[in-house]
């Protein structure tokens, strides 16, 4: 039987996979892979908070009280803000709150670590990435609202990081290419260097593009579907040759951090163009919202009442309860 630190977090990251395809299967547009794959990504990230809760609540930082519940609030947040995406239901409010939520994370956890190790390369990228993903977040409440002036400010910010992941992967080619982390790229992957050379550069490409208003949403749309066939073509392999729950539960971060910030680069593309809420036939995400309400439900009552297990650290691991602690 599989470990359930590997089964609900896959489960629930394909299940709101599939359920935001059809939801915004008809009219789609390449703009609609934003919200689905933040909601897969939230809804995966949920599932490891559920399973792993004892032992990510030790990452808490130590002066914030109740660290356990913290840990269960941050991965119940994750699937509500996921279940309202694939909804298409109040995204007014899940969009503005999840921009809330990941400024937090880098306000009270991210930018400290950061200016306590400015050494420690990745405390930059995590910082510089939580923040990322707060932008998509308003990027979508802009889009929902038509706060326009949001959007710019998003897509700018997108620029310079694009152009500083870009520099990153040509300084540092021996690590996996996407979202740069600390992880070696795998041995399977043939030329390793040169595919992160080619992502380096394109990135660059396209954080400049993002500056052009003329350009800048096909600079984002670009940068997403590089993103999403980074994941597709190097981190679902990897899940399928893990070897033990480490392994697998590593695998799962990389697909969905690298998903996530696929679908945040699509919605900040998007923005200035697309009602999110407005793709898709209305009465379909209506019978499912009820239909995954009651799913996430029954999965938080199966992992909160079930044993608790232990999952390995990643720096991939998108959370308020995680922290670089050592220079890699």
């Amino acid at each position: 039987m599989a470990d359930p630190a590997v089964l609900w977090p896959t489960a629930l990251g394909l299940i709101f996979l599939a359920a935001g395809i059809l939801s915004y299967g008809r009219g789609f547009r390449l703009f609609s892979l934003g919200p689905i794959f933040i909601a897969a990504a939230l809804a995966a990230f949920a599932g490891e908070h559920f399973t792993a809760a004892k032992s990510l609540s030790a990452l808490v930082p130590k002066w914030l009280p109740a660290r356990l519940f913290i840990t269960y609030f941050v991965g119940v947040a994750h699937l509500a803000a996921a279940l309202s995406l694939v909804a298409k239901r109040a995204l007014r409010w899940s969009s503005i709150f999840l921009a809330i939520m990941f400024g937090l994370f880098v306000v009270l956890l991210w930018l400290p670590s950061a200016l306590r190790h400015p050494d420690v390369r990745i405390a930059w990228i995590v910082t510089v990435r939580e923040t990322t993903y707060a932008m998509g977040g308003l990027a979508l409440f802009s889009a929902v609202t038509r706060f326009d002036w949001l959007a710019p400010i998003a897509r700018t910010w997108t620029g310079f990081v694009l152009v500083f992941f870009g520099i990153d992967h040509l300084l540092h080619p021996q690590f996996s290419p996407g979202v740069p982390d600390t992880q070696p790229t795998a041995a399977w992957v043939p030329q390793p260097h040169v595919l992160a050379y080619v992502v380096g550069v394109l990135l660059i490409a396209f954080g400049i593009g993002m500056f052009l208003r003329r350009y800048a949403s096909f600079a984002g749309a670009s940068a997403g579907l590089l993103m999403a066939l980074l994941a597709l073509v190097l981190y679902v392999p990897q899940f399928f040759l893990a070897a033990g729950v480490e392994q697998l539960v590593t695998a799962i971060n990389f697909v969905a951090d690298t998903l996530l910030f696929s679908g945040t680069m699509f919605v900040i593309a998007g923005a200035q163009f697309v009602n999110f809420s407005k793709i898709g036939p209305r009465h379909a995400s209506a019978r499912m919202s009820g239909g995954l309400f009651a799913l996430c439900w029954l999965v938080s009552t199966a992992t909160l009442a079930g044993p608790r297990h232990r999952a390995v650290p990643s720096t991939r691991r998108i959370s308020a309860t995680t922290e670089p602690t050592s220079p890699v």
